[in-house]
């Protein structure tokens, strides 16, 4: 997909597929949703990563979403809000083998927003970052 393109789509509550996303003992391909709109000249963009592990939904920082409700992943996800990187615009925008795959809806993004209140992992500058720009 296009820079351009991907940059427009590059909006706070928009999920994408990265095909390489490294973590401490393994690398894989991950969706993730965008917790922070593209703007000129970022270095880098917060994503929080989803599984499709949802026997963790009983934590408050995670959104249980049900199969269907995001074109593009099949089968109920978990929206985990503790799990979250800091990506570099490069390898999320320049990279054509990552893929948009939708928007989530408003309904969602409210209950993402209600889970962020319960990250504990993220410090205050990230958490800054990632609530609705009218909470600021």
């Amino acid at each position: 997909m296009r820079f351009a393109l991907k940059c427009a789509l590059a909006k706070r509550g928009a999920v994408f597929h990265l095909p390489r996303v490294e973590f401490k003992d393994t690398t894989k391909g991950k969706y993730c949703v965008l917790m922070e709109d593209y703007i000129d000249g970022a270095e880098t963009l917060i994503v929080v990563f989803t599984t499709h592990r949802t026997e963790f939904d009983y934590q408050q920082s995670s959104v249980l979403v049900d199969d269907g409700a995001i074109d593009g992943i099949k089968g109920d996800t978990l929206i985990q809000c503790e799990n979250w990187k800091e990506i570099p615009i490069e390898k999320l925008l320049s990279d054509d083998k990552v893929a948009f795959i939708d928007r989530l809806s408003p309904e969602i993004m409210a209950r993402v927003d209600d889970a962020l209140t319960y990250a504990t992992r993220m410090d205050e500058a990230i958490l800054f970052r990632v609530l609705p720009q009218e909470d600021h």
